[in-house]
């Protein structure tokens, strides 16, 4: 997970895209220029034999240059500058490109991004960007080193809410107990947990019980008062549950506020 601070000193959390994705998304892009650049100069050949066109050599090498330039470098400039970012094999693997800052690109940033990709992954055989990929920070290509930008993720998998209840025997202590000061990362791996074992898979149930015990030793420090005697992924999982409990309440309480202000205000005669 990248934390990027915008210019109004905003922290998002962006992820960047692995290298395996986003070769893969660029591959999916060369393919369909390369096939388009195929149709097109079948079609041109085609309308030349039905025309029985004579063109000199230097006209063909000067038609076929503009071809190729228009395919493969103002072509995937247009699309990334209209679609801010975005082309089929970024769509299709939940990619887009963004600044460094976490805003959108322009034209200038993408007609940077297209002419350096035109020289590091056709003239280089895709060494130079796998090279750089490998050795830069958030996964760039020398091309998004030069433009201030890098790819992110916007597309994630559907994550399941952790469902367990809290443990009866616990149940008086999770209700006046502090929990508001975990932080999100290690809640966050707490429920991946709890996940694992709510699904009834065969675990490794010594090795999620030592990692039970490592999360618990790091959430008792945030939790007060101390819980009562118990085992680690009850502890869990009674730590999670009323952290669950608590943000359905907050967010129950304000869809009502919402919709008690919604009928006050459309409510005859408007006073």
């Amino acid at each position: 997970m990248r934390h990027v601070v915008t210019g109004e000193a905003v922290s998002l959390d962006l992820p960047s895209v692995s290298l395996i994705t986003r070769g893969a998304s660029l591959l999916v892009d060369i393919l369909l220029y390369w096939i388009t650049l195929l149709l097109i100069f079948i079609g041109l050949g085609y309308f030349g034999a039905q025309a029985q066109l004579q063109m000199n050599p230097a006209a063909a090498a000067a038609i076929s240059l503009t071809v190729v330039v228009g395919v493969l470098v103002i072509a995937p400039i247009t699309i990334e500058t209209l679609s801010r970012g975005r082309s089929l094999g970024k769509l299709i693997f939940g990619v887009r490109v963004v600044r460094d800052d976490g805003g959108s690109v322009r034209l200038r940033h993408c007609l940077i991004r297209g002419l350096a990709g035109f020289a590091e992954i056709y003239l280089t055989l895709g060494l130079l960007p796998l090279l750089t990929g490998m050795f830069t920070e958030r996964g760039k290509r020398l091309g998004d080193v030069m433009a201030g930008t890098y790819a992110i993720r916007v597309r994630h998998p559907r994550v399941r809410p952790m469902m367990l209840p809290v443990p009866p025997h616990m149940a008086a202590w999770a209700q006046i107990a502090d929990i508001g000061r975990i932080p999100d990362d290690v809640s966050a791996r707490a429920a991946r947990l709890l996940r694992t074992v709510e699904n009834g898979r065969k675990v490794d149930l010594p090795a999620v019980s030592a990692i039970g015990e490592r999360l618990a030793a790091e959430i008792v420090q945030y939790v007060t008062p101390m819980p009562p005697t118990t085992s680690a992924l009850e502890f869990l999982a009674a730590v999670m549950g009323e952290r669950r409990n608590r943000e359905y309440q907050r967010v129950r309480a304000q869809q009502e506020r919402a919709e008690h202000l919604h009928r006050r205000i459309h409510a005859l005669p408007y006073a």
